[in-house]
C-alpha cells in the first residue's frame, strides 16, 4: 500500500519512552475525536503521514518529547 506507514504500539512507545498503555490511550482519544482512523494489521498500525503526525502532535502536546 502507498502513502502508509506501518509502526506498533511497542514501537511508538520506545520512542516516546512511555508504556504502551499511555500510548493505547492517546490512540482511542484521537480515534474517538475522529481525528484518526487507523488500520490495524496484527500487531501493527497502519497509518497515514497526517495520521502519525496527529498521534506525535498529541503525545508532544502531553509533554512527551521523542528520544534518541
Amino acid at each position: 500500500m502507498r502513502g502508509v506507514i506501518k509502526v506498533s504500539i511497542r514501537e511508538l512507545a520506545r520512542d516516546y519512552r512511555m508504556r504502551p498503555n499511555h500510548v493505547y490511550h492517546v490512540l482511542y482519544e484521537l480515534e474517538a475525536r475522529r481525528e484518526i482512523a487507523p488500520k490495524r494489521s496484527g500487531k501493527y498500525l497502519q497509518l497515514t503521514a497526517s495520521e502519525l503526525q496527529a498521534i506525535e502532535k498529541e503525545l508532544q502536546r502531553r509533554g512527551h518529547l521523542k528520544g534518541d
